[in-house]
């Protein structure tokens, strides 16, 4: 079984239609069901994704948003202390301007897990972790 990670922008493009990466995204749905493929979010990429899509489409769709996580993620990470120490780690070895301590916590979430890779579209991630 793959197991993977879903990012924020991965989501979000998902739930709308209207998002520029909407077509890439279902692709890369497409791409994973060809595996038997279990899902993976951490509560920080949620909450982050509730926040996007609250700002660009408002709270009635980051209702429909969560009804629809709860019941395409299989499971979900819980950031302890642990984990967060470890991405602050990643986060403050980044060198470039707008780096997200998300992303870097997603690093460090596959690598405690070994998850096999992550959907999303930001060019942070090892290209060797990126569903096509």
């Amino acid at each position: 079984m793959k197991r993977y990670l879903v990012d924020s922008d991965f989501l979000v493009a998902v739930f709308r239609e209207e998002d520029q990466n909407h077509q890439a995204a279902m692709g890369k749905l497409q791409v994973v069901q060809g595996f038997e493929v279990e899902l993976w979010i951490s509560n920080l990429v949620r909450q982050e994704s509730a926040t996007v899509v609250s700002h660009r489409v408002g709270m009635q769709a980051v209702k429909e948003f969560m009804k629809l996580l709860a019941m395409d993620i299989h499971r979900t990470v819980w950031v302890d202390k642990k984990l967060e120490e470890r991405s602050w780690e990643i986060f403050l070895k980044q060198t470039k301007k707008k780096s997200s301590f998300v992303d870097s916590s997603n690093l460090a979430v596959i690598e405690k897990f070994k998850l096999d890779g992550i959907l999303a579209f930001d060019g942070f991630y090892p290209e060797k972790l990126m569903v096509q």
